[in-house]
């Protein structure tokens, strides 16, 4: 009760652009975290609000000190957008008061296989992929796509990208669009909140159900399975793996729906609009799943529309839009799969 009361008066502090005299706690607290110009003391409170972020003394000292850091390398991005020079948006979101290391390791840590999946005959479809494909395509205009999740503290992106594509596919197959539980599958896969992979969660539900969020709810945190339906279960038969080039996957998103990927995110920390583009991504590794959608042209430039699992508030609201034919951006064709009903 005591913070929510010294948050609310921080916030009334805030809103009158310190018309209010600050208090001698919070003049101290600003004494220890360094000289800094009041703008950025204000970002950093209202960071923490708006995260519910709460630090001892000294953790607080030093996620403010690393916070400062990375305010300068967005300012860095945001003069590159000014001058034209790339074609995204970055600002301030939930993990700007981490380092590039930790954010790599919190929420980076994609296991894929070390070789890709076997490639299952996909002759019977041929007369659906080879066609050709509209230049726009958007699956949410559909009713196809759940709303925006969020993983939280958890590293269970693979979750969240396995159940994306088959709420697309079940919705496809009967009309009736059921937001699935990830906390379903972190809880009884061998997969958790450490990384996972996406093709373990569909051979897991190739043998096994999953329920719906509502009777299965998500908490973050990796606990005892608890699969227990009452209403809803699914299974599936199988799935498909997507040859690694652009062409092919931007046939089978027209085609088949919202397709599972992965891509090296390491440098998306800070995303907030447009169409990213990272010339120091991996060619060859990946660390994040996540959910194409669609895909499209703007301002002369292809990208994929991707579904993220970090809360709507982060890039367009918890959607990301990533450069198309370049050359396989971050690996975004590697390893695309969905599930087969």
């Amino acid at each position: 009760m005591f913070l929510r009361l010294q948050w609310f008066f921080l916030m009334v502090l805030l809103s009158l652009n310190h018309m209010i005299v600050a208090s001698p706690q919070l003049n101290k607290f600003i004494e220890k975290v360094g000289n800094v110009a009041g703008n950025v003391m204000d970002q950093w409170i209202k960071f923490k609000l708006d995260n519910f972020k709460q630090f001892s003394p000294e953790e607080d000292a030093k996620r403010f000190n690393i916070f400062k850091q990375n305010l300068e390398i967005i300012d860095n991005y945001r003069k590159k957008f000014l001058n034209g020079e790339i074609s995204f948006q970055v600002g301030i979101n939930q993990f700007t008061h981490l380092t590039k290391a930790e954010f790599l390791t919190q929420f980076l840590t994609l296991k894929p296989p070390q070789r890709t999946f076997q490639k299952r005959d996909l002759s019977s479809r041929s007369n659906r992929t080879t066609r050709q494909v509209p230049a726009y395509v958007d699956w949410r205009n559909t009713g196809a796509v759940t709303s925006v999740k969020d993983q939280k503290d958890c590293a269970s992106c693979w979750a969240f990208s396995a159940v994306g594509s088959l709420e697309s596919q079940y919705f496809l197959r009967t009309g009736n669009l059921v937001s699935m539980s990830e906390q379903n599958l972190i809880d009884c896969t061998n997969d958790g909140c450490s990384g996972g992979w996406m093709g373990n969660a569909f051979q897991y539900l190739s043998n096994n159900k999953i329920t719906s969020e509502s009777e299965y709810g998500y908490s973050g945190t990796r606990g005892t399975c608890n699969f227990r339906p009452k209403q809803f279960g699914l299974s599936i038969k199988g799935f498909q793996t997507i040859p690694g080039d652009e062409f092919t996957l931007q046939q089978m998103v027209a085609s088949v729906g919202p397709v599972s990927a992965a891509i090296d995110a390491s440098n998306l920390q800070f995303y907030a609009g447009g169409i990213f583009r990272d010339d120091e991504c991996s060619k060859e590794q990946v660390n994040h799943g996540i959910l194409v959608v669609g895909y499209g042209s703007e301002g002369g430039r292809d990208y994929w529309l991707i579904k993220n699992s970090w809360g709507s508030k982060w890039g367009e609201d918890g959607y990301f839009k990533l450069i198309r034919n370049k050359a396989n951006e971050c690996n975004i064709a590697s390893y695309a799969m969905y599930p087969l009903l």
